[in-house]
């Protein structure tokens, strides 16, 4: 007799079933603290944007998921082998949990009153492989599945850091080389202003120089001159 998805399910324990009826509501005599409103005035501080560093992510380590045990059962379900099978004996297990029996009894009894409709217990280890080949199977989908979401989300991030980094590397090489030249121009830049200052300072003492020096000439002359003019007036 096939199994209906919801009889499947209550099959397995899940960790709601292991905390059902094992909540503590904790209790507490504390009241609550009245707040002083002049004592928030005087503590109260402008708000300031908070720089926080990023912390990287941990994996979890997992935990029970609904959708996926909803999606496993269903897998059972669908691949749910006709006649009495381990779903059968498990069900019929299921229905005497409330029951004051050792386990082992329970399974004794199940399995005796199911052998009549031909259950043996080399058939319920059986499908037992079975349907955990078709949760292996399910596995193997699934892997398939986060194969590709790693190729696609992760894998085509990582290609854009790689991408990225490359391009940081050309501009750094390209400042690097931009910055040798700069520096360079600086130097030739300096020595061109040495030179400048040379040549100045060279054209300024020959000016000079040649101030001097003409100077010296002319004023030879103009007193010589100077002294022939006071020879005529005194003939004169």
């Amino acid at each position: 007799m096939a199994l209906n998805l919801d009889k499947i399910k209550s099959l397995f324990i899940v960790p709601e079933d292991e905390v059902a009826g094992n909540k503590v509501v904790k209790k507490t005599d504390k009241k609550p603290e009245k707040k002083n409103p002049n004592k928030l005035s005087q503590t109260k501080q402008p708000l300031t944007p908070e720089t926080k560093q990023s912390t990287p992510l941990s994996v979890s380590k997992g935990t029970f998921n609904k959708k996926i045990f909803e999606s496993l059962t269903q897998a059972i379900q669908k691949a749910d082998l006709p006649g009495e099978d381990y779903l059968e004996f498990m069900n019929a297990l299921q229905a005497m949990k409330n029951i004051d029996l050792d386990e082992k009894i329970k399974m004794q009894t199940v399995l005796a009153t199911l052998s009549t409709k031909g259950l043996t217990v080399q058939k319920i280890i059986e499908s037992a492989d079975y349907y955990l080949k078709v949760l292996e199977n399910e596995r193997d989908k699934f892997k398939i599945v986060i194969n590709k979401q790693t190729e696609t989300k992760i894998g085509g991030k990582n290609k854009k850091i790689k991408d990225l980094e490359a391009e940081n590397q050309k501009k750094a090489d390209m400042i690097k080389q931009l910055t040798n030249e700069i520096n360079k121009n600086q130097t030739e830049i300096k020595k061109i202003k040495k030179e400048l200052e040379t040549a100045g300072v060279k054209i300024k003492t020959a000016e000079s120089d040649f101030n001097v020096t003409y100077d010296y000439v002319a004023n030879q002359i103009k007193e010589k001159v100077k002294q022939l003019q006071s020879l005529i007036s005194d003939k004169n």
